[in-house]
């Protein structure tokens, strides 16, 4: 039986009324499936659920990792634009198959003087393995179990050298992930207790690999004109958090740099500590990072069709297909259909929030990350190891 010949035939019952509403609803319901199937694309997404403990700590008890969600957003078996898996930790497709990042915290004993009980500190930690294996970190000594009476704020007799301060802790957020590369923030500073001058912080920026974990130098990476680049985007002068000039960047030390977002791509920005009280340079550099890099093969380039639909536009992405954009503003992350090249319908709308991750999947292979990210979301993570350095022994 026909799609049309079913209302003329309520028709011819004298239900006229009814058929026609029945045949609009059935339009309306076709032309909407037809939109949403027409939607190759599916987006695997990074965000962060909750960052770093403030920089403001003041004890152990207020230091905490960062939390990172992956969500797998793909039209559903009706072709309905939506989240189709939502993942308690960052999955990434990598050249072997889907990898989880994450950052570990751990306590780490430092015995610099002999005689001293020592002081304890917490630190955090990037980790990367295969979907289903334990990450790994390799860290100075672990603290050991103590009572409260085993502790002293700060040492003024020699009876304290034999007790344990607790000062110290670094902070770690992942800014970046793609198929190749990890960028991430680490921020370092001391309790009042321990540091009464304050300002004593530093904030530093890498990037590493996956199967090394080492910090990754810009122009080993990408070549002599990669290297160049990064010299040249270095100012004559860092500046302080009053603005102040504080001193000489360092052009021959470019294992400093990150990934960010800029003018609506992944880039390579020139990122240094170079003192006290924020002392610091931050600035891009002039070097387009690859695809094979970013794993961002498309972005969008003219703006004003968007910036029309959203006032408080921050940010946006684009399907390699072009068919779906995905648009960030500061209340949410909305879902457009694109038809030559302008956005459409909203498909879908979630609340904002950080990205770190956008990589995409089109055709058939859309249905097979589907499967594979279901799978992924059953598995229970493994704890993460813990190596301690051979020279902490």
């Amino acid at each position: 039986m026909s799609l049309i010949s079913f209302p003329l035939r309520i028709a011819k019952r004298g239900h006229l009324r009814r058929a026609l509403l029945f045949a609009a609803t059935l339009l309306v319901t076709l032309l909407s499936a037809l939109s949403a199937r027409a939607q190759k694309s599916g987006a695997l997404i990074g965000i962060v659920e909750a960052p770093a403990a403030s920089q403001d700590a003041q004890d152990f008890s207020s230091v905490h990792p960062p939390k990172f969600k992956t969500l797998w957003i793909a039209p559903d078996p009706s072709g309905k634009l939506q989240v189709l898996t939502t993942i308690p930790e960052l999955v990434v497709p990598h050249k072997d198959g889907f990898w989880h990042v994450g950052v570990q915290q751990v306590c780490e004993l430092y015995q610099t003087v002999p005689d001293e009980a020592g002081n304890e500190s917490l630190n955090q930690y990037v980790w990367a393995a295969p979907v289903g294996k334990a990450g790994v970190i390799e860290t100075d000594k672990a603290c050991p179990l103590r009572k409260p009476e085993d502790y002293v704020v700060r040492r003024s007799t020699e009876a304290d050298d034999k007790k344990v301060t607790q000062c110290g802790f670094t902070l770690t957020d992942i800014e970046f992930v793609s198929p190749a590369l990890i960028s991430y923030k680490n921020f370092y500073t001391q309790s009042e207790n321990c540091e009464e001058r304050g300002g004593r912080f530093s904030v530093n920026h890498y990037v590493r690999d996956y199967d090394s974990g080492e910090k990754v130098s810009f122009a080993k990476l990408l070549g002599p004109q990669a290297g160049q680049s990064y010299v040249k985007a270095a100012p004559a002068s860092a500046k302080d958090d009053n603005g102040e000039d504080c001193g000489e960047p360092f052009t021959n030390r470019d294992t400093d740099w990150r990934v960010g977002r800029n003018n609506g791509r992944w880039g390579a920005f020139f990122s240094q500590n170079v003192g006290n009280f924020g002392c610091a340079v931050d600035v891009p550099v002039r070097f387009r990072l690859p695809a094979a890099v970013t794993g961002e093969s498309a972005a969008i380039t003219d703006w004003k069709p968007y910036q029309a639909k959203e006032a408080d536009l921050q940010d946006g992405f684009i399907a390699p297909t072009g068919d779906l954009a995905i648009i960030v503003t500061k209340t949410e992350i909305k879902f457009y259909e694109v038809r030559a090249g302008a956005p459409g319908n909203v498909l879908l709308t979630i609340p904002a929030a950080e990205v770190v991750m956008m990589q995409w999947s089109t055709g058939t292979h859309v249905p097979d990350w589907t499967a594979q990210m279901e799978k992924i979301s059953k598995l229970p993570s493994p704890p993460v190891a813990r190596q301690i350095k051979k020279d902490s022994e």
